[in-house]
């Protein structure tokens, strides 16, 4: 019956949100399990000065949110330097194969790269603890390959948010499904650290083994009611599929337009937009790896608290996100701004509001509650880059969608290498908070200087070259269809 409709591109929505949540789930739970893992107390025997600038430990005040349960499972004797490159060895790969996903995409199908990225790192992460207990080389090769699988996968929802989100709910679909971002961290984290406090499962190896498992579960769902584009889904409505041909920038997503990569490479908006993109990885790099253990080793949070501080103020993102798309949508709808206009404001939101947020935390002292606030706002304000840099490569090439993506995604990874080797390095001699602060200096310039890079050069509009090469059959399909 056609009143029980459910359209299609709700189900895209749901699944989507879905498979990024279990992209960043799987991502981020080493930050929370890590901290499990090592013996932090061997590890600060050989720092000497993890005490003279380090904050009092509220635990011995009777403080019952930082009073440490014991975590379970096996612990090893790893420095800052050896768990930087732990936690840096997934972008090893990711920095390669993310640079090819979205040619993939195009080539074998969006549906199929996505999918197949996310069990492939679904299936690794249930591998993690048996890689672990042989060493460290071992660890940091299923690390390693893990970026693989999340290297194709995260640029080539950006094809398919630009095949299933008509232009006019471009801000809200988008937002919706990269909301799995920090929805997946929120529950990651969180879950993470009380199951690293359980005997299920052996302790820590419990946070690989319940993510790993969830991964593969959806994986088949997606396999089962997602289809490549709207029109070969088997029971989508003719109203439905209309909607994918009111604009032209709808019309292009449906077109096979040959990549024009002298100039892609050369061009200016997409020097603006790699440049944000840039900011707010790197900025994620040191939230996700990074915080988990400030919290532990500086204020002296326990694992478990830790994974729920730094996990539940994500779900602000979410809202900042899903909020913001809406008034960006409705502003775009309204014609009142242009559409550059309105990216590079919500940008801007999210990046500037981050890196000031950043130079808070390192004026707050040892106040935890006011570094917990400012920790949250900054989530709250990041997620306006959802409206912002997130779908500018939709924007500016609905076809080459994954591919813009893939491009500045790869470049903007570095800094996964980068970030947990930076923070390793600054805490090689102590966690005290004066190393922590110069970490937190580093991010909060990042931000400003890419944000500002973004304002300047940056650009919403559909590029010229989208018209490079467009097959004279997909034109013809087109026609019809409008």
């Amino acid at each position: 019956s056609r009143s029980y409709y459910v359209p299609k591109r709700v189900i895209f929505v749901i699944l989507g949100f879905f498979g990024i949540f279990n992209v960043y789930a799987l991502r981020v739970n080493l930050s929370v399990a890590m901290v499990a893992m090592v013996n932090n107390t061997e590890a600060e025997s050989r720092n000497t000065s993890y005490a003279e600038d380090s904050c009092p430990d509220l635990r011995n005040e009777g403080n019952e949110i930082t009073v440490s349960k014991q975590t379970k499972g096996e612990q090893f004797n790893w420095d800052a330097k050896t768990q930087g490159m732990v936690m840096s060895s997934f972008f090893y790969a990711y920095f390669v194969t993310v640079l090819t996903g979205g040619y993939l995409a195009k080539k074998f199908g969006a549906k199929r790269i996505f999918g197949a990225g996310v069990l492939l790192t679904s299936v690794l992460t249930l591998l993690t603890p048996v890689a672990v207990r042989w060493g460290i080389v071992p660890f940091i090769i299923v690390r390693a390959l893990e970026g693989v699988g999340e290297g194709l996968s995260y640029p080539v929802m950006n094809t398919m948010v630009g095949r299933w989100a008509p232009k006019l709910e471009r801000s809200r679909i988008s937002a919706a499904i990269f909301s799995g971002s920090p929805i997946g961290t929120v529950v990651s984290l969180s879950l993470s650290g009380w199951l690293c406090g359980l005997d299920f499962l052996g302790g820590w190896p419990a946070a690989f083994y319940v993510f790993g498992i969830i991964g593969c579960i959806w994986w088949v769902f997606w396999i089962i009611f997602i289809s490549e584009t709207p029109e070969e889904h088997p029971s989508i409505s003719e109203e439905e599929i209309s909607l994918y041909y009111q604009t032209e920038d709808d019309k292009m997503a449906h077109m096979s337009v040959d990549v024009p990569w002298k100039k892609i490479f050369t061009s200016v908006p997409m020097l603006g937009l790699l440049f944000g993109h840039i900011g707010s990885y790197f900025g994620l790099s040191v939230l996700m790896t990074e915080i988990p253990g400030y919290l532990n080793s500086v204020l002296h949070f326990s694992v478990e608290a830790s994974g729920l501080i730094t996990g539940l103020p994500n779900i602000l993102e979410a809202v900042g996100g899903t909020s913001s798309s809406f008034i960006a949508d409705k502003l775009i709808s309204s014609g009142k701004l242009k559409v550059t206009t309105v990216r590079k404001i919500f940008n801007s939101i999210a990046l500037y509001g981050s890196g000031v947020c950043m130079l808070g935390i390192t004026a707050s002292g040892c106040n935890p509650a006011l570094i917990i606030t400012l920790y949250s706002i900054l989530l709250y304000v990041n997620g306006f880059k959802y409206s912002g840099f997130n779908v500018t490569h939709v924007d500016m090439s609905p076809p080459l969608a994954g591919i813009l993506f893939g491009l500045t995604n790869s470049i903007a990874s570095l800094s996964g290498v980068v970030a947990p080797n930076m923070a390793g390095a600054f805490t090689q001699s102590g966690n005290t908070r004066e190393n922590w602060n110069k970490v937190f200096y580093v991010t909060a310039g990042v931000y400003f200087v890419t944000a500002t890079v973004y304002d300047l050069f940056a650009s919403a509009e559909l590029q010229k070259w989208n018209t490079n090469k467009i097959s004279e059959k997909n034109h013809n399909i087109v026609e019809l269809k409008s």
